[in-house]
Order: structure tokens, then sequence, then C-alpha cells
């Protein structure tokens, strides 16, 4: 398998599960149905997993970025769910959802930083090898 498609493989499932969490949380969870507020918050949410998505079909340095990105974006907002409905410890553990957006851009960032590094050490130390 080539490393391309091994990573998109990682890329599809991890933002489909990402797009079906936060529609889970913004449209079913919500009280109220979808308003301004909550398809803004939705669009705001499921942002970084488009930005991963649309870097990660590029070429193989996008999904080995993208592949980086998406686990820890989800483990950012499987721990958000937890707190915020699973297991709440305050009342006002749901305002960990506002916060949540900004943290994953931020994840994405930083993953995406070390996934093009990862990518240009690995490719640096296969140059001068025959394949």
């Amino acid at each position: 398998m080539k490393h391309s498609a091994m990573f998109r493989w990682i890329v599809f499932p991890g933002v489909l599960a990402g797009l079906v969490l936060h529609t889970f949380i913004w449209f079913y969870l919500a009280q109220g149905g979808p308003i301004g507020f909550t398809v803004g918050f939705f669009a705001l949410s499921v942002l970084p997993y488009l930005a991963c998505f649309l870097v990660g079909m590029r070429n193989v340095r996008g999904s080995v970025m993208a592949a980086c990105a998406i686990p820890f974006m989800l483990l950012v907002d499987s721990f958000a769910f937890n707190e915020a409905f699973i297991a709440p410890t305050s009342s006002t553990a749901s305002l960990v959802l506002l916060v949540v957006p900004v943290i994953n851009l931020a994840v994405m960032l930083i993953a995406f930083l070390v996934g093009w590094v990862a990518f240009s050490l690995h490719r640096r130390s296969t140059v001068g090898r025959a394949s």
C-alpha cells in the first residue's frame, strides 16, 4: 500500500467521526433545535476537520499532516463531550464546548507543523536510498 493511500485511510474516517460527533452535539443534543447559535458553533467546530480534509487530499505531505492532527483533535473533542454530557463535574461544565473549537484550531496548527517536519525529515533520510 502506498503511503498516501495509507494516510488517506486515516484521514477519511477521522474527518467523518469528527463531523458526526459535532453534528450530534450541535443538532441533536442542543435544546431548541438548529438556530443561528448552534449552526455557527457547528461551523466553527468542524472547520479544523474540513481543513484536515482539504490538506489531506492535496498530496502525501498533506496526508501526513492531517493524519498527525486528526487523532489529537478527536481526543480533545471526546474529552469535551465527556466533560459536558457524560460526567459533568460542575454546573458550568458545558462551557467547555465553547472553548474546544479554538483549542482544536491550535492543536491542528501544531500537528500540521509536526507532520510537515516529520515528512521533511523522512524525505531527507530516504533521498539517497534506492527503491
